[in-house]
């Protein structure tokens, strides 16, 4: 008895009659059960079927990717690290002011953070410091101060350069320091950016710190020149005064008139400079708070900003209202609790309101402004605060311009000479000690802004760095590699799933089709038996070397061939099967050669054996036994009778080959014709089995006429090549003249391709139990 094919264990060719012998093993679907090593060894079938795809994947997106990280430049950084202690830059401000606030800009880390990141006069600054460094560097030594030509770069042109290179960063947490991060393609360029923008930051934080000290010296040193001028022109009036009169000295109530006016004026003038000095810190405050709203106004754009603006527009006046309040020798206590309780309110606005513009302005790509606002509100509070002072001062003036004039009518009704004189001296000792108290306050200003170093400090300058941070080489390469591995796979599982062709076995067993065999490749057995040729020539026979099983009958493809002769032999337990139809879905998928073949192992199985060449239009049949188309089948239909034209084969026993005939301009009349149906019924007396070679069905009709007149059918598939939806559509036809179809082949499968690493066992099994083989010949 023939052996089976050597196939893997899933694919055996099974027949309609045996499914229920199987089906305890394979179930409706024919196919094993799904556990995960099957799974596993799905996958990598898809895997190795598609190996060129992920070949090809790998290699598109990772010589690409090696390339650039390779040609890349390198890329170094370099790191200035400092200290920011905004608090403790107010201290001397506060003690050359009468107790008042202090109004240097005080904020947290965060509102430094976004200074840093986002005040474009840092980048200009630090421009401005390496422009003024390029003077005494060589034309090719920082490259990031030149253009490509070797030119300098503009101010605004090094500026955005610089803001590109820069990154600013929390350096740990909860600390008070900050980490400025150069990046530049050449070491010592890093480091020089790094510590030119940590300088300009730390020269920000010293004017900034300065500025209300500056302003308030500024306004002392004016007053105290036009006092000292005023001064001096007193006294030489007073000295004229008393040699033209002879007055010598004031009487006691003078006396005492004139130190009550002194007192009353020195006080007011020292309210005079106090509020000047108010004024201008106020100035100060007004020019800062209108920078930081202009560096806002996008997010104060949004409703939330503008309820939140509002919000603390209301707290400024209504801490106005409780100052005032508070200064009333008998003050309102429940209209105080009253106004204390809607700031309360409009602060718990400002809360909410915070957070959601936060919200808002992370949610559409911009940054956290809570830490602008935070400072602005700051600001705004400090500029209250200092009005509120400066209200106080005025009404004190108001108050002292009172006590003034009160003690001037007193002293108008002093003798003529006394009050001059009271007069003259009153205004030269008030003069005296105005300009001491200006001169003792400017030296304090000069000193407080002279000690106002800022608050922040460069503790460790950066260095220049010793190696590149980027391209990470390695790393790049190692992510191209495995980017292009993912692509290939999924390119190789996309293919897999949306290909349409019949593949393996088990793709024709889905379908619901009975497997009679699988017919392995022969190109590896030509090439290496035959050196490849088309043809060989035997005993005077020039046979096609496709003929495996009559040139060789040992080979894996020969015990195919005698598998699927044992599957059609049992494939209609209930009728003999002597009339069999080989037909397929379209050309080129090897129908010719598998009914040679069939015929040729039907023949060496004892049985007499005709092979008619029944593809009038493309007729191949007598290329393969190298004999000539006519006489042939049609010869005889259109001779109505005759003997039978049948070629014998000397090379192999019981078989006959009938080929196409003569070209006829009309093949389906005659496969269709009366005269054909009595020659294959009388073909019955003379042959066993009768093979008829019949053309593709969705190029002709033809097999489907053949078919109705034969007792089995045989569909041939190829493997890789032939859709699941034109075997549907063959089957279809067949089934719908009645046609007996036995079963589907499935030609040229290369297990190697499909199984993978599963075919070497396959391999080995079919050379081990061929025909032939050492070990059969022992065994």
């Amino acid at each position: 008895m023939a052996s089976q094919p050597s196939f893997p264990p899933e694919t055996f060719p099974t027949q309609p009659e045996a499914d229920d012998l199987r089906s305890g093993y394979y179930g409706p679907s024919r196919r094993p059960p799904s556990d995960f090593a099957n799974q596993l060894r799905d996958w990598i079938d898809v895997v190795i079927r598609g190996r060129w795809w992920i070949l090809a994947a790998t290699l598109v997106i990772a010589i690409p990717v090696a390339a650039y990280a390779i040609l890349s430049p390198n890329v170094y950084e370099s790191a200035a690290r400092l200290t920011v202690e905004p608090t403790g830059s107010s201290q001397m401000a506060e003690s050359i002011t009468t107790g008042g606030p202090a109004f240097v800009p005080r904020s947290p880390i965060s509102d430094e953070l976004y200074i840093l990141n986002h005040d474009k006069n840092l980048a200009l600054s630090a421009a401005d410091d390496l422009l003024d460094r390029a003077e005494t560097a060589e034309a090719g030594e920082y490259p990031v101060l030149r253009t490509p030509n070797g030119d300098l770069l503009s101010r605004e042109a090094l500026a955005n350069r610089i803001r590109g290179s820069i990154s600013i960063a929390q350096d740990g947490e909860d600390v008070n320091a900050v980490r400025v991060t150069a990046s530049s393609y050449v070491p010592a360029e890093a480091a020089l950016i790094a510590n030119a923008y940590a300088d300009a930051y730390v020269d920000r934080t010293q004017n900034s710190s300065r500025a209300s000290v500056a302003a308030s010296r500024t306004y002392l040193q004016a007053q105290a020149d036009s006092v000292a001028q005023e001064l001096a022109a007193r006294e030489e009036a007073t000295r004229e005064f008393m040699e033209q009169e002879n007055a010598v000295r004031l009487d006691e109530e003078s006396a005492n008139l004139v130190q009550q006016l002194q007192a009353s004026t020195l006080e007011r003038d020292q309210a005079r400079v106090e509020i000047g000095m108010l004024t201008a810190s106020i100035a100060q405050l007004d020019r800062d708070i209108e920078g930081l709203e202009r560096d806002t106004r996008g997010q104060l754009s949004s409703n939330a900003s503008r309820e939140r603006q509002l919000a603390e527009e209301e707290i400024l006046n209504l801490r106005t209202q409780l100052a005032a309040q508070q200064r009333y020798p008998n003050p309102d206590q429940a209209r105080i609790d009253a106004i204390q309780a809607d700031i309360d309110r409009q602060q718990t606005i400002i809360d909410r309101t915070s957070n959601q513009v936060a919200d808002e302005a992370i949610a559409t790509g911009g940054t956290d402004p809570t830490a602008a606002f935070a400072r602005l509100s700051a600001l705004k509070t400090q500029r209250t605060e200092a009005n509120v002072q400066l209200q106080g001062f005025r009404s004190r003036i108001t108050q002292l311009n009172r006590n003034i004039a009160a003690a001037q009518a007193d002293l108008e009704r002093l003798p003529g000479q006394s009050v001059e004189l009271a007069r003259r001296i009153r205004d030269r000792e008030t003069t005296e000690r105005l300009a001491a108290s200006l001169d003792q306050k400017l030296q304090e200003a000069r000193v407080a802004e002279s000690a106002e170093l800022g608050y922040a400090e460069v503790i460790s300058e950066a260095g220049v760095p010793g190696g590149h941070v980027a391209p990470d080489r390695p790393r790049m390469i190692i992510l191209g590699l495995l980017l292009g591995l993912g692509l290939g796979v999924m390119l190789a599982i996309g293919r897999d799933q949306f290909d349409q062709r019949l593949r393996r076995p088990d793709d024709i067993r889905e379908r619901g089709y009975p497997l009679l065999g699988v017919i392995p490749s022969v190109d590896a057995l030509v090439e290496k038996d035959f050196a490849g040729q088309d043809t060989v020539e035997i005993d005077g026979w020039k046979l096609d070397t496709r003929l495996t099983t009559l040139l060789a009958p040992t080979a894996q493809a020969s015990e195919a061939y005698r598998g699927l002769r044992t599957s059609v032999q049992f494939s209609r337990p209930d009728a003999m099967v002597r009339r069999i139809v080989v037909t397929s879905a379209s050309p080129g998928e090897g129908k010719s050669t598998v009914a040679s073949n069939l015929a040729i192992v039907m023949a060496q199985a004892g049985r007499k054996t005709l092979l008619i060449d029944g593809d009038l239009r493309r007729s191949r049949v007598h290329r393969l036994f190298g004999v000539s188309r006519s006489p042939g089948l049609t010869d005889y239909v259109s001779s109505q009778g005759g003997g039978a034209p049948a070629r014998n084969l000397t090379v192999a026993d019981n078989i006959d080959v009938l080929p196409a005939g003569s070209v006829v301009p009309n093949p389906s009349e005659h496969l269709g014709s009366r005269s054909l149906r009595e020659f294959l019924d009388g073909l019955n007396e003379i042959y066993d089995v009768v093979i008829i070679d019949a053309p593709p069905i969705m190029a002709a009709t033809d097999p489907i006429l053949l078919a109705t007149q034969a007792d089995a059918t045989i569909v041939v598939t190829r493997a890789g090549q032939t859709k699941d939806f034109e075997l549907d559509y063959v089957m279809g036809e067949l089934g719908s003249v009645g046609a007996h179809v036995i079963g589907v082949v499935l030609n040229r499968f290369d297990i190697q391709k499909e199984y993978g690493y599963r075919y070497q066992y396959a391999y080995r099994y079919g050379n081990n139990y061929s025909y032939g083989s050492a070990e059969s010949q022992t065994a």
